[in-house]
């Protein structure tokens, strides 16, 4: 039975992303006859003390719970048959552990929806910015085996620093998303936001243009 392993950020059902690109093909992929470890590194409680202003002190044992994380993921990567990075293996700049997953001979798939790459630093955590380095999406996309782009934009990034590309745009499940065919509500307009409170403040930019 093929092994996967899942290295994210956030516990199931927590990311919209997480749940578009990993969660929702979990199933199918236990029913095609893999075998699915989710390894994530920030629990409930640590979510609310994480992205919140402050706490310094908290978020730092925050980090060194992850960085243990990680390590004991690194050690066990020889057992899976594909280990699956979602935008990145840790929270800081570091792209060690994407490193010795590669040194453990690991077949690595990437996978990212967004340009990461970039700058963007939620307002909780503005303060320990520099403790980012978005530009180490480049070193993480060179070592991979297959790098999954959720669009065309982000494929011709990857595509710069390695040609295993393959654009899987973000679906969404149509057994459990179904199309209404008969709108309920006819005076106002209802817009889904898929992402999360800290990217928000992208969507607030065309508020004023919806409203006209």
């Amino acid at each position: 039975m093929p092994r996967i392993l899942y290295i994210v950020p956030h516990r199931l059902n927590r990311s919209p992303g997480q749940r578009f690109r990993c969660e929702q093909y979990i199933n199918a992929l236990t029913e095609a006859g893999f075998e699915i470890t989710y390894s994530n590194i920030i629990s409930e409680k640590d979510d609310k003390i994480f992205y919140a202003r402050g706490n310094y002190h908290k978020k730092a044992g925050i980090l060194i719970k992850s960085f243990f994380k990680r390590l004991s993921d690194v050690r066990k990567a020889k057992n899976y048959d594909i280990v699956f990075i979602y935008r990145e293996a840790f929270m800081l700049g570091t792209t060690i552990f994407e490193k010795m997953l590669r040194a453990r001979n690991a077949l690595i798939v990437f996978d990212f929806d967004d340009a990461i790459w970039l700058n963007d630093t939620s307002e909780g955590n503005a303060n320990l910015n520099w403790l980012k380095k978005p530009s180490k999406t480049s070193s993480i996309i060179k070592i991979a085996d297959l790098i999954l782009a959720g669009n065309t934009y982000l494929a011709n990034y990857a595509k710069t620093f390695n040609p295993r590309i393959e654009i899987m745009p973000t679906t969404i499940d149509t057994n459990y998303h179904k199309r209404k065919y008969e709108i309920q509500n006819k005076s106002s307009v209802c817009i889904g936001w898929t992402g999360t409170s800290t990217t928000l403040k992208h969507f607030e930019i065309i508020i004023p243009v919806l409203k006209k």
